[in-house]
């Protein structure tokens, strides 16, 4: 069954919410993997935020909120 999250009068997809959490949570992991210089081992950073944003995705959407 769908439905809205509500923040005061304005209603929202719950998936708008789950994809700004995964791009946090993936910005996130690419800096903790830029202060401890393991990114130099990556040899294509955009691609591999992309993977860790599809990979948060699906965490999300599995563990903590559904849409």
């Amino acid at each position: 069954m769908p439905y809205e999250l509500s923040w005061g009068d304005v209603y929202f997809s719950p998936f708008l919410l789950v994809v700004v959490i995964a791009i946090v949570a993936a910005w996130v992991t690419v800096m903790v993997l830029n202060v401890t210089r393991l990114s130099r081992l990556i040899a294509f950073p955009s691609v591999t935020f992309l993977a860790f944003v599809v990979f948060y995705i699906v965490a999300v959407d599995a563990y903590f909120i559904r849409f």
